[in-house]
């Protein structure tokens, strides 16, 4: 891909965001695209930039804050919660793959992700106990190669990445494999087919009888921090925050250019009606609300950051990030499925695509289930529970399926 535009500072890559959302905007809004793959929506994240500002600074990127992090996923997200994804998934794969593999496979895919190519990802598996009961193996030939054989669901970008971080078994523990997307062996499915998130493409991954290039597998020193999921779940909530947004926007201006007043309101307008104006400010305060937490929860993030080892910033960084996706958890669904009592009969007509919202908050939310988050905080409050049994609970599972067969 050539003429990738650089962005040099942390306000010129919100300010590029917004540029972006508003391409995507245009393109997520006209019904013909639904359901046809996000090509063209990818490419602008990529050729914009934004896909290379999470790079450290130390190699050649702009070491972007978790702050600007942030802010870019959810601007994406107000235009389309699935681009949205594959800016978070991108971004979620690029902190792991700049630090746990050697320099030269490093800088060969830091080098690729300045020419803005992208990251997907193939962690999730279906038909398993739990998550972490991997069936896709990586096992040691007679002859001493390593070999990858297996499938993945929910590999959220890879159709369209040039980069694949996998997780996967092997009779020592597990590890992350990378792979590029032309690989003897691995076959990419668009077969991504939910009511919602469609331009997140998180389909099905297939590994047959692949080789292994030895330093392309990484293998976790340990358990996962405390903090270890903050960052994937700051972007959720970053893009169900857009959701919502992007909702309330849309809302506001069907009511201004075509909705019709209630008969009984007398007034001429439907956007002139007390009811719709009150109705309009309780969505308007839970999404304020929404961005106001998920500003604070990256500020502690950022803060973190500079003092990794700092117990009390790993709690309160964890408390914040759950209350961000709670926030945005709430405002999306409630916001862009209850909008359509304000807009009238006329505003489900196809032809307006308004329905986007909503389908895409209901599929995203059922990402990480809110009502465990809310136990983490209210276990903390209540009985004193540190913020990361969460994790604690995560590594012991995947202690026991890591080298299940």
């Amino acid at each position: 891909m050539s003429n990738i535009r650089r962005i040099t500072h942390e306000t010129e890559a919100i300010e590029v965001a917004r540029q972006v959302a508003e391409e995507i905007a245009a393109i997520a809004a006209d019904p013909r695209n639904n359901g046809q793959l996000p090509r063209r929506q990818a490419e602008l994240l990529s050729s914009s930039g934004l896909t290379a500002i999470g790079v450290p600074a130390a190699l050649g990127g702009l070491g972007a804050s978790v702050a600007t992090l942030v802010e870019t996923v959810r601007l994406i997200s107000v235009a389309d919660g699935g681009v949205g994804q594959l800016l978070q998934i991108h971004n979620v794969m690029l902190r792991g793959v700049v630090s746990g593999y050697p320099d030269e496979v490093r800088d060969r895919l830091v080098a690729d992700l300045l020419a803005g190519k992208r990251l997907g990802n193939a962690l999730a598996e279906v038909g398993g106990k739990n998550k972490f009961a991997l069936k896709t193996r990586v096992e040691r030939r007679a002859d001493g190669k390593l070999v990858l054989n297996g499938s993945k669901f929910y590999s959220t970008g890879a159709y369209l990445a040039e980069w694949i971080s996998l997780t996967a078994a092997s009779d020592d523990g597990g590890v992350g494999v990378l792979l590029q997307r032309d690989t003897p062996g691995l076959t990419l499915i668009d077969d991504w087919d939910a009511f919602g998130q469609q331009n997140s493409v998180s389909g099905t991954v297939n590994f047959e009888d692949i080789v292994l290039d030895e330093r392309y597998l990484s293998r976790r020193n340990g358990p996962m921090k405390p903090t270890g999921l903050t960052f994937p779940q700051i972007l959720h909530a970053a893009i169900d925050t857009g959701i919502a947004a992007g909702a309330l926007q849309a809302a506001t201006a069907y009511l201004r250019e075509h909705a019709r007043a209630w008969v009984e309101s007398g007034v001429e307008r439907a956007s002139d009606e007390p009811h719709v104006i009150r109705q309009i400010g309780e969505y308007a305060v839970a999404l304020r609300g929404a961005e106001s937490v998920l500003r604070d929860a990256a500020r502690v993030f950022d803060e973190h950051e500079r003092d990794p080892e700092n117990k009390a910033l790993q709690d309160e960084l964890i408390l914040s990030v759950a209350t961000a996706r709670a926030h945005a958890d709430s405002a999306s669904l409630n916001i862009a499925s209850d909008l359509f009592s304000l807009l009238g009969a006329s505003a489900s007509l196809s032809k307006w695509n308004l329905d986007r919202f909503w389908r895409n908050a209901r599929v995203h939310t059922t990402h990480d289930p809110i009502r465990w988050r809310l136990h983490n905080v209210g276990n903390y409050y209540l009985n004193g529970a540190d913020p990361g049994e969460y994790t604690a609970i995560l590594n012991a599972k995947e202690a026991q399926g890591a080298t299940r067969r």
